[in-house]
């Protein structure tokens, strides 16, 4: 045992064990369309990595962070400032009509599902948010947003190529909670209807 692991304030630091983000969850047949179409791409292309399971398909809008154990306070102001978004957002369509493999390291790299001018709504709802949060005390969101969904993570690069829009109509804000590393389900921590 060395003499820094004796000191005090060299502890290790706590593992991050759960994940809060803000997401737009595509409706069940939404969901249909992006499973088939993941099957129809997976094929096309060779893509051997397994697809994200239905009940985790989201398109993240803000995250709040990783944590050591459920931050509640934070929660709690976090959703105070969706509330006040969604009370002043209307419902909205958005069409995912490409897919792509994001090239932001070497292996594993997310293959998603994305858009142009069917996810513009998700750029406002993601900025709007992100402001929100911001005058909540809560930053860290970044000035540029890419809305998509990811289909799976592989190491085969797919090329920007047009599919058959996916679509639905975004009527809700969800506040989701993973747990990091254990493959469970996510669980909605809150809701927020979009009455705009």
């Amino acid at each position: 045992m060395t003499q820094q692991t004796l000191l005090p304030g060299f502890e290790p630091e706590p593992q991050l064990t759960d994940r809060i983000f803000f997401a737009a969850l595509p409706d069940a047949g939404a969901v249909a369309r992006i499973k088939t179409l993941t099957a129809e791409l997976t094929q096309q292309h060779g893509l051997r990595g397994k697809p994200i399971a239905d009940g985790k398909l989201h398109a993240t809008l803000c995250n709040l962070g990783d944590f050591p154990h459920m931050p509640d306070a934070l929660v709690a102001r976090a959703g105070q400032a969706a509330a006040s978004v969604a009370s002043a957002t209307a419902p909205f369509t958005v069409r995912f009509d490409m897919v792509q493999t994001f090239v932001n390291r070497s292996r594993h790299r997310p293959f998603v599902l994305g858009g142009v001018d069917g996810v513009v709504g998700l750029g406002a709802l993601y900025k709007q948010l992100a402001q929100a949060l911001l005058k909540a005390g809560l930053p860290g969101n970044p000035p540029g947003y890419t809305a998509h969904i990811t289909l799976l993570y592989d190491d085969v690069t797919v090329k920007p190529q047009a599919v058959a829009p996916v679509e639905w109509t975004v009527r809700e804000l969800v506040l989701v909670h993973s747990q990091i590393g254990q493959n469970l389900p996510y669980t909605t921590l809150a809701r927020w209807t979009l009455e705009g």
